[in-house]
């Protein structure tokens, strides 16, 4: 009996996770520092063509495959590019509203040291809201500490796809994750209308966890992932898109940078690449 090729075993577990409505995801493109993909990757097409449309198809134009739920690293055509930038934008302007929802006006002077070649235009800080409402964890790994942005006092967020997905952001930067350790920031912390729990406060308090943090687990790297995150921890009210690429001084001898949320990449797998691109700095 002929047993099958890698490919084929591929496209018949495809099948299979296709039946029980699981997706696949793969690497668009090929990112630095990250190991090379299996052979069978850049051959992978799904679905599968009609047998009956192969000779037709081996007069045309060879194209990189183009799959609904997963996407080899290939060559794209301009439109397919521009398409696929599109709806990268869309998918990123839906998901941000979320961060809007639930982060509230910057405070405070600003403490960065950007790229040299990239300045952050400085604009007035915007107004402070009353009541900000916002979620952040703090999690230690080694000498690398994450600090990111939850929906506003999801305390569920924190499941076992988040806990995978954090575990394995800290193995790539060459660090073990202490889930033990992680301690969750919501604000506003009491629900009452008496107390002041304003923007002011809410900065205080975030300075107090942060410095709790650094002194019980001393980190040299923080990485700062959502916009909520990059705007309190920085004291800044730019948007993340302003702040991502950016290297910043946290504290003397601690650096940090920017990037997208935990829950977005859960959300669209695809942001993966865009942050691996960001944490670069300090790897």
């Amino acid at each position: 009996m002929q047993q099958p090729t890698d490919l084929q075993a591929v496209n018949r577990q495809q099948d299979y996770l296709h039946a029980m409505g699981i997706c696949r995801w793969l690497p668009r493109e090929p990112l630095a520092h990250a190991p090379e993909s299996a052979e069978w990757v850049s051959d992978f097409v799904w679905p599968q063509p009609d047998p009956s449309s192969l000779n037709e198809a081996a007069t045309t134009e060879s194209v990189g495959p183009v799959a609904v739920s997963s996407a080899a690293p290939s060559k794209l055509t301009p439109q397919h590019s521009a398409d696929n930038a599109a709806s990268r934008q869309h998918a990123l302007a839906a998901l941000q509203m979320d961060d809007v929802k639930a982060s509230a006006a910057p405070v405070a002077k600003a403490s960065s040291e950007s790229s040299p070649s990239v300045e952050l235009a400085k604009e007035p800080l915007a107004e402070r809201m009353k009541q900000p409402q916002f979620s952040l964890s703090f999690t230690p790994a080694g000498d690398l500490l994450v600090v990111d942005s939850l929906p506003p006092h999801a305390r569920e967020a924190v499941g076992p796809e988040y806990q995978r997905l954090l575990a394995a952001l800290c193995r790539a930067m060459g660090a073990e994750v202490q889930l033990d350790a992680m301690r969750l920031h919501h604000w506003p912390m009491f629900a009452s209308s008496s107390l002041n729990q304003g923007g002011d406060e809410a900065q205080r308090a975030v300075r107090r966890q942060l410095d709790l943090m650094l002194k019980k687990h001393p980190a040299r790297r923080v990485l700062l992932l959502g916009e909520p995150a990059a705007q309190w921890l920085l004291e800044q009210d730019h948007s993340l898109e302003a702040m991502r690429g950016l290297t910043f001084t946290l504290r003397a001898g601690v650096s940090a940078v920017t990037s997208y949320s935990l829950m977005h990449m859960l959300k669209l797998p695809e942001f993966k690449a865009d942050c691996w691109r960001d944490l670069q700095p300090l790897l």
